[in-house]
């Protein structure tokens, strides 16, 4: 939730619990800017992630590829595979 009151107008999702209450391990992280970029890493928003771990991501600049990204997110979060944790 810190993420997203530090980026204005961010929305934080995260994979909704299933039937049991238990809530599925999502270890990507996506970020789209602007709905022109499209960061896509395995990275950790943490300390450890930024000076102890090697960790990988891609960074596109691809305005198609950023929204169509962005339109499968927000249809799975319509499916209820992932809920909103806070809206910037």
């Amino acid at each position: 939730a810190l993420a997203a009151r530090r980026l204005d107008r961010a929305t934080l999702l995260r994979p909704a619990p299933d039937e049991d209450g238990s809530r599925p391990r999502n270890h990507a992280k996506v970020l789209i800017v602007d709905r022109q970029i499209l960061v896509v890493t395995s990275a950790n928003l943490s300390y450890s992630a930024e000076v102890r771990n090697i960790e990988l991501g891609l960074r596109m600049n691809d305005p198609f590829l950023a929204r169509s990204v962005e339109g499968d997110l927000r249809k799975l979060e319509e499916a209820g595979v992932y809920e909103v944790v806070e809206r910037g």
